[in-house]
């Protein structure tokens, strides 16, 4: 691809100058000309897919889409709703970003809009689906369920916990809009983080003691991390 393009310029040098990646993303009308440009969008979608140093050029092009100010906001949505779907968005964007996106058909936004908006229906029909399960108890799930993170093997427990602690901390925006309606002190990021470092350090864990910690109640609590926090959770794990 030729590289003489002034957007694609401007991406090289955002891509290896901090200074320069800061002063991109302050310009919101600058980013949102690469967002509609064919070749710019190629070109970075090839950095962020097809180089053997992927990682900056993903975060730039997340960056991008947050400054572009273009991701869409939900409408009427119901914030605690727009925002589990805007968290699995984004979970799917990493995921499917280098297999399924084609830089010639849309832009990164585009894109990512279009999922946003089935994924928000996705959580309302599931939303609905747990308060029929609410009015009707014996459909809900058993007590002896396994609701927690996926069981790290024993050889390797501290190691694996740490490695998990560090993807929650690493992945900020898929959990902290993540929050109980009731509480939006409490988010997901936090309670995953908590709960990885009582797995660590005592290899147990009780529901009452974390929601008497933040002044929640337990089976509200355990609901919130089943249905929300560790899906999204277990979705950032290798198979």
């Amino acid at each position: 691809m030729c590289n003489n393009s002034p957007l694609i310029g401007l991406l090289q040098a955002a891509l290896n100058n901090p200074i320069e990646r800061s002063r991109l993303l302050q310009q919101q009308e600058q980013i949102r000309e690469i967002m509609n440009d064919i070749l710019a969008r190629q070109w970075l979608f090839e950095q962020a897919c097809q180089t053997d140093d992927p990682n900056q050029a993903k975060k730039l092009i997340i960056h991008m889409m947050w400054s572009s100010k273009l991701i869409w906001h939900g409408g009427g949505i119901s914030p605690d709703v727009y925002s589990e779907a805007l968290s699995r968005t984004w979970v799917w964007f990493t995921e499917h970003l280098c297999q399924t996106y084609k830089p010639a058909l849309a832009s990164f936004v585009t894109w990512f809009n279009q999922r946003l908006k089935g994924m928000i229906q996705d959580v309302i029909r599931e939303r609905a689906k747990e308060e029929r399960r609410q009015l009707n108890p014996s459909a809900d799930e058993e007590e002896n369920e396994w609701i927690y993170p996926p069981a790290p093997e024993p050889d390797r427990w501290h190691e694996t916990i740490q490695e998990w602690l560090e993807l929650v901390r690493n992945n900020p925006h898929l959990f902290i809009n993540c929050r109980m309606q009731s509480h939006p002190n409490v988010n997901c990021q936090v309670l995953l983080i908590h709960i990885l470092k009582v797995l660590r350090d005592s290899g147990k864990f009780s529901w009452n003691d974390l929601a008497q910690e933040y002044g929640v109640e337990p089976s509200a609590l355990r609901r919130f991390c089943r249905t929300r926090c560790f899906r999204i959770f277990r979705q950032l794990l290798p198979e």
